[in-house]
């Protein structure tokens, strides 16, 4: 590759940056936000952090019961033991700023993809880390108020910096634990298409496969933050509506293997539900079913419901591929028998006319001829002493019979389906 390959072009009066190069400029604006997220938090969260990581510390020591501590000053933790004074001062490197703001870079660097999921899996990251932290420093002031300085360094600067370690790594665990997909949801992504763990067995694209019989699991329900929200915390309404939306985003993957009859009885039911309810496997039938059968019931279930509200594109889609689906099909025509092409009939050719092998002639008598003025047709000298007289004209030769032209292929009562993807590069649909 040469160097000027990755350089932009201009194409018309515009530029045009390469793949290569835009990735290069992508991930020098990743690498310049994630230096910029690093300094800026800590010019003006690392004063914050010191200040109110020390007031919580003496908080916390004073509501169970600890009162020989002080946050008179800020970013400082006054202990009182026996007549003298220690100052624990809280430094940059004791607060959790720089594990904050590490957590931060790397979410968006690397997990913002994950979008709400990220931002959860962040917050319960940072507060995990905070809380670790403020442990660390309760435990340090313990020891300086109970046995002194020399307690209080050696703890500080021991103890607490495995606790650090640990403080950090535990924290992006958490993060990442609530970030990334659970383990039922990993195999899937979101448009039902299966990317780990893929079995042996499958339907149609999109439609997943027909999990085998196996034996049901004996374990218990797992219990999640999520599911004890929706139990106990949110409005049985509000999680009425969230479950909605997440089914209708799904892709049903038990449609695949049933027969037709029974995925037309399931296509049916579905629709029944709402447009709206199950739109993604609507949509995906759609797409990829290949059985007409289905197809037209498909159109005519969601014809019937033409009183329904388009509340998002997919319905609107879903709608528009019914309405050119019904209007390509000839309602109730039978369906037409193939013209039988007409074999072409053999026509008649006279046989051909027996021509006289040519009479070799003396050349003196050619002579002869040409003297006493009988010749009267034409000669053909082929050499010095032979002369080919011709017996007559040649036969007619007949004219090639023409063939009827065959009849136009018969149409189908069924349109093809515009929604589904060409089975060939050169196919025109």
């Amino acid at each position: 590759m040469s160097a000027s390959s990755s350089l932009p072009r201009s194409i018309r009066g515009r530029v045009v940056v390469r793949g290569g190069a835009r990735r290069r400029v992508t991930v020098l604006v990743e690498l310049c936000i994630t230096v910029a997220i690093c300094l800026l938090g800590y010019t003006f969260g690392a004063t914050w952090f010191k200040e109110h990581e020390a007031r919580w510390t003496v908080a916390i020591l004073h509501f169970f019961g600890e009162d020989r501590v002080s946050d008179v000053f800020p970013g400082h933790i006054l202990m009182f033991r026996d007549g003298e004074v220690l100052d624990g001062e809280v430094t940059t490197s004791c607060s959790s700023i720089l594990t904050v703001i590490g957590l931060t870079a790397l979410t968006f660097a690397v997990l913002r993809r994950r979008r709400w999921h990220a931002v959860l899996g962040l917050a319960i990251g940072l507060v995990s880390v905070v809380v670790a932290n403020d442990l660390r420093l309760v435990a340090s002031a313990l020891a300086g108020v109970h046995w002194g300085q020399p307690a209080m360094v050696l703890f500080h600067d021991w103890v607490g910096t495995v606790w650090t370690l640990a403080a950090t790594l535990g924290g992006f665990l958490v993060m990442v634990h609530f970030t990334l997909p659970i383990a039922e949801r990993a195999e899937q992504d979101v448009a039902g298409r299966h990317t780990a763990g893929r079995p042996t067995t499958w339907a149609r694209p999109g439609l997943g496969y027909r999990v085998e019989d196996v034996e049901p699991s004996t374990g218990g329900r797992r219990a999640s933050l999520t599911g004890y929200l929706h139990r106990y915390v949110l409005p049985r309404w509000v999680s009425r509506r969230l479950a909605a939306r997440r089914e209708a985003g799904r892709i049903d993957y038990r449609i695949g293997h049933q027969p037709p009859q029974q995925r037309i009885e399931t296509v049916r039911a579905l629709v029944a539900d709402g447009l709206g309810a199950h739109i993604a496997s609507l949509l995906a039938i759609a797409t990829y079913e290949e059985d007409l059968d289905v197809l037209d019931a498909l159109a005519d279930a969601i014809a019937a419901r033409q009183w329904e509200p388009v509340t998002n594109d997919r319905i609107a889609a879903v709608r528009l591929w019914a309405r050119g689906w019904l209007s390509a099909r000839r309602t109730g025509a039978p369906t037409p028998t193939p013209i039988p092409v007409p074999k072409p009939a053999l026509v008649p050719v006279p046989a051909p006319v027996p021509v006289p092998a040519p009479v070799p002639v003396p050349i003196d008598d050619v002579f002869d001829d040409l003297i006493d003025d009988e010749f009267d047709d034409v000669i053909d000298v082929v050499d010095d002493d032979i002369v080919f007289r011709a017996a007559g004209p040649p036969p007619p030769v007949p004219a090639p019979a023409r063939s009827p032209e065959p009849a136009p292929p018969a149409r189908l009562p069924h349109p093809r389906s515009f929604a589904r993807p060409p089975l060939h590069p050169e196919d025109p649909r």
